[in-house]
């Protein structure tokens, strides 16, 4: 049987909000992909895990190279929040780069202020990088890639 199904179920509970899914096709891409149904929902931010499935069975190298392009967007985005500190305030930019997220409240208090960095509007441009932090704040949360497989995946079927 597909065993890893319940997995997804707990994995997607507990860390839905911050996930993105690298799936192998298997049972889990029936039980993940059967559009235009979804077993991910969202909480009440709207927010949700992000599912994509390789079409291969190479979900392992699929899911490093999310990993790896997530970790660069977060320290670019990282980078360019500390530049415009002066610009952003200087509370809302320790208070997104110092929330550890160890606990629901936390993770709670830390969507406040990248709530609020995204109403702080950048159309005058008062830094040259200013506009480049649009499309970045999602990043500025740890974001964790969760890594997906059957057993042909997993090499347990010959």
């Amino acid at each position: 049987g597909c065993g890893e199904t319940p997995y997804l179920k707990l994995i997607t509970q507990l860390f839905g909000d911050r996930i993105m899914i690298a799936n192998a096709t298997g049972c889990s891409s029936i039980y993940g992909g059967n559009l235009p149904t979804t077993p991910c929902g969202k909480n009440e931010f709207g927010r949700g895990p992000a599912w994509a499935n390789s079409l291969f069975e190479d979900n392992a190298e699929f899911g490093l190279g999310m990993k790896l392009g997530l970790t660069k967007k977060q320290k670019f985005a990282v980078h360019l929040l500390q530049t415009l500190e002066p610009l952003i305030g200087n509370e809302i930019v320790p208070a997104i780069i110092n929330n550890t997220e160890d606990t629901g409240i936390l993770k709670k208090e830390k969507f406040a202020p990248i709530d609020a960095l995204h109403k702080i509007s950048y159309g005058r441009a008062y830094h040259e990088d200013a506009p480049s932090l649009n499309p970045l704040p999602q990043y500025l949360r740890a974001p964790g890639v969760g890594i997906y497989g059957g057993d042909g995946w997993a090499y347990d079927i010959r």
